[in-house]
């Protein structure tokens, strides 16, 4: 098993629209042997939408995982330190939390999740999904793709002609994105086509 014994915080933010995608992730991440602890943002624990109930979502994440989801920051605060981890995943990323975690914001319980590991100099992996990528979010993306222990999930235009400037991680990519990321390095090609 490649993630044996490895701790995987996996947080989740509100790009809805891939969760079909993100959260069969986390069963290969468990699959491959690591401890997954889920998390989500207030707005994944509350929000009912098109494309599924937030409580159906959260009831996944604890089947694959075996473990009560995060939802407070007060719940998120111990990892990294207390409680050791030795990676977080944010996936799906939305252009929001990208925002966030540029300017070291830790208002959702993912933020303070993220916080933890890099303040213990640990790695943060994202998967992004944002319809403004290339918009107004891509200060934000330049920032992280230059700071030290963030990784990316390989990512493309998803939909350049209708939405040119989203930006979406090929989510199949987490876990060898994962293995990487524990070992320093980022996957590459980090852009890939759709």
């Amino acid at each position: 098993m490649v993630l044996k014994d490895v701790k995987i915080a996996f947080g989740l933010t509100g790009s809805y629209c891939v969760f079909d995608k993100v959260i069969p992730q986390v069963e290969v991440l468990v699959n491959a042997g690591a401890d997954v602890y889920p998390i989500v943002s207030y707005a994944v624990a509350t929000t009912d939408s098109r494309f599924g109930k937030a409580q159906d979502f959260m009831d996944k994440l604890t089947a694959i995982t075996g473990k009560p989801i995060i939802k407070t920051i007060v719940d998120a605060e111990p990892l990294g330190v207390v409680q050791p981890i030795d990676i977080v995943v944010v996936s799906p990323c939305t252009g929001n939390t990208l925002s966030k975690l540029y300017d070291g914001a830790t208002d959702s319980p993912v933020l303070m999740a993220a916080k933890g590991l890099f303040r213990n100099h640990k790695p943060v992996v994202l998967g992004i999904a944002t319809n403004d990528g290339l918009g107004i979010s891509a200060k934000n993306l330049g920032g992280l793709l230059s700071t030290k222990n963030v990784y990316f999930i390989p990512f493309g235009q998803d939909n350049y002609v209708m939405k040119p400037d989203s930006l979406v991680s090929k989510f199949e990519l987490t876990l060898p994105t994962v293995v990487q990321a524990l070992k320093g390095a980022q996957l590459q090609p980090l852009l890939v086509e759709y």
